[in-house]
């Protein structure tokens, strides 16, 4: 994969998706949205050698990849109401994180979320982030005034929004949210021996 920065992309702002990308349809009708791959990096060029690819390629490499990503980065209005209308079909789970990347608690919450997001547990909620400084319409629209501010959706109804960097108390909301109770919640699931 190879990745572009966005302030070498695009002069300093995010370079935004192609529009094949954008518009790309996975299979069942849903818009793939645009994957961030890492720390405000968009992908630019998907093949491995480093070669330009067609746009046939391009669409079929972002597909892929976001079959196997259950984290997006949005960056508009549309954006939120496609994921949330495809989580509705669904009857999933979205968690959406509002963050900065002055912030150093929410740099360090969204390092978190990535890593809640790869646990086998959590595969079929669906994560998304939202960047203060690249969507201000947008957090603006959702009125959010504290970061990190997170909110998890059942379908397309906002079930819970809190703002703060506690991963315990995303964890524990979450388990709320998917149906889990317990004291374990929160932890990992791990073995114990007793004496």
């Amino acid at each position: 994969l190879s990745f572009t920065p966005p302030a070498a992309a695009s002069g300093g702002g995010v370079k935004k998706p192609s529009s094949l990308a954008a518009g790309a349809l996975a299979p069942g009708g849903t818009q793939v949205l645009p994957v961030e791959s890492d720390w405000g990096r968009k992908v630019d060029s998907l093949s491995s050698d480093g070669s330009s690819s067609t746009p046939q390629e391009e669409a079929r490499a972002r597909l892929q990849l976001a079959r196997k990503n259950n984290f997006y980065a949005l960056t508009t209005q549309a954006d939120l109401e496609s994921l949330l209308q495809e989580v509705s079909e669904t009857g999933g789970v979205l968690v959406v994180d509002y963050f900065a990347s002055w912030c150093r608690a929410c740099r360090r919450l969204l390092s978190q979320v990535h890593k809640i997001a790869e646990e086998g547990r959590f595969r079929e909620v669906i994560f998304a982030s939202i960047d203060f400084e690249h969507c201000r319409e947008l957090v603006k629209a959702k009125k959010v005034s504290k970061l990190p501010t997170l909110e998890i959706y059942r379908g397309d109804e906002l079930r819970q929004r809190w703002s703060g960097a506690s991963k315990d108390r995303l964890l524990n909301r979450l388990g709320t949210e998917m149906g889990e109770t317990g004291p374990d919640v929160a932890q990992p699931k791990t073995m114990t021996q007793s004496v």
